[in-house]
């Protein structure tokens, strides 16, 4: 799938089909957002489902006690929206714009008459959320079975880019996420994980060049895992 995964790193290409992806295309409206900006928040009726055509987003759940919980980072060929297809469409969490984006959005009725003009749209759909379910399953099983030193190694490897290694000619796996938007992913606090990521260094796991950190022992973080 085209987003970035935690329990299991995927192969990065998009769920759609190119001909999938240009039915959608051909069908929505779309739209740009800056940096930051809320393409749909949680609790709203969800009405459009979203196919990311440049840029990058991410999914975030706020939950009772306010504390934030980051689902998914999407790449470009990502879904986003897919709630709008439930029986109660209501969005179960908030996406926004990590990076200049811009969207194609189709309402959930017009969705719903190209699956039915074409079968394997509603597969490659279906496949995409089992995926992501069972990246949340592994994440909760992690959440029960490892430490946060354990699930951090784990994020380290599932979001380090691969395939920016053949842009830049660095072979080291690269991160650029923040220590909060770690902490979001592995269910912990900042300030715990920037103490972990200092004893990473010191171990030689990684290394860090301005604000981006980079894997120097694939190996070695693996063996940290169970």
């Amino acid at each position: 799938m085209r987003e970035l995964s935690i329990g299991i790193i995927e192969d990065l290409t998009p769920s759609l089909a190119p001909a999938q992806a240009d039915l959608l295309s051909r069908v929505a409206t779309r739209i740009a957002y800056g940096r930051g900006e809320v393409i749909y928040r949680q609790g709203e009726p969800a009405r459009h489902i979203y196919l990311l055509l440049e840029g990058e987003a991410q999914s975030a759940l706020l939950n009772f006690a306010g504390n934030e919980t980051l689902l998914r980072i999407h790449l470009p060929g990502s879904i986003l929206g897919l709630t709008a297809l439930a029986s109660v469409p209501w969005r179960d969490a908030t996406a926004k714009a990590i990076q200049p984006t811009l969207l194609a959005k189709v309402s959930s009725d017009r969705v719903r008459e190209l699956i039915l003009s074409d079968p394997g749209l509603g597969l490659s759909l279906i496949q995409l959320l089992v995926d992501r379910m069972r990246d949340f399953h592994f994440r909760v099983g992690d959440l029960q079975a490892l430490s946060v030193e354990q699930r951090l190694a784990r994020v380290l490897l599932a979001v380090s880019r691969r395939e920016r290694e053949i842009e830049t000619g660095d072979q080291r796996p690269e991160i650029h996420l923040t220590h909060e938007e770690l902490a979001q992913l592995v269910g912990s606090r900042r300030q715990t994980i920037t103490g972990i990521l200092g004893r990473f260094m010191q171990g030689g796991y990684i290394s860090k060049a301005g604000r981006r950190l980079y894997i120097e022992d694939v190996g070695g973080l693996m063996g940290l895992m169970p």
